[in-house]
This record gives structure tokens, C-alpha cells and sequence, in this order.
């Protein structure tokens, strides 16, 4: 059961990344946002719709707390995510001077481990 849950978080997690590239690629690319604003608000987008998606299949919402506790769990969570997000583009595009889409998909990777172990640990 729990390899299944894991695979089904992979699943939406991957699905996550894709809606968050590419409104990243909207956002900056597409229409010139600065990319650490288009970072910000592809994360949300993206955090929201992983949020909806994970407490439908995977963990169990409302097993450790209330609901508006849970959601605001999950964001500080994601917050510490956004950050790192944050970080690690700024190292990559500004100091690296890497591409902006492939340093995104870059810190993307980076973070996962953090979301899912932080989710599994403090939140479900």
C-alpha cells in the first residue's frame, strides 16, 4: 500500500511539475515576467493543484488536523519549498548565468525530496 501511495504521489507530483513549467514558460517566457516573480506564481498554481490532487489519493486530510490547520501546514511547507525554489534560480540564472527554463526544472527536481518528506512527516 504505502509503494502504491508512493507511486500515485510521483504521479501528481510529475503532473504538478508539468502545470508548474509550463506556466513558468507562460509567465516568463512567453510573456516576459521577471522569473522569479513567474517562479512564485507557478509554484502557487502548482502547489494548490498537488495540494487537491495528494489529499484525494494519497494522504488522508483531516488525520492529524483541522482542515485550515492542514492547508496552512501544507503552505508553510510549500513556503520553505518557494524559497528554496527561490534560491537555488537565483544561483542558477543570475549567478550561473544558466538558461531560466532548464534552472527551473533544475530546482524543481532539487525540491521534490523536501515536499514530500516534510508533507509525509509534519502534515498526513
Amino acid at each position: 500500500m504505502k509503494d502504491r501511495k508512493f507511486l500515485i504521489y510521483l504521479i501528481i507530483g510529475g503532473t504538478a511539475a508539468l502545470v508548474e513549467w509550463a506556466l513558468f514558460y507562460l509567465f516568463n517566457i512567453a510573456w516576459g515576467i521577471d522569473y522569479l516573480l513567474a517562479v512564485t506564481a507557478s509554484f502557487v498554481c502548482s502547489t494548490l493543484y498537488h495540494y487537491v490532487l495528494t489529499t484525494m489519493f494519497v494522504f488522508t486530510s483531516g488525520a492529524k488536523y483541522k482542515k485550515a490547520a492542514e492547508i496552512s501546514l501544507v503552505f508553510a511547507v510549500s513556503a520553505m519549498g518557494l524559497l528554496f525554489n527561490l534560491i537555488l534560480m537565483y544561483l542558477f540564472v543570475s549567478q550561473a548565468d544558466m538558461n531560466a527554463m532548464f534552472s527551473k526544472v533544475l530546482a524543481s527536481c532539487l525540491v521534490v525530496a523536501w515536499n514530500y518528506l516534510a508533507r509525509k512527516k509534519w502534515i498526513f
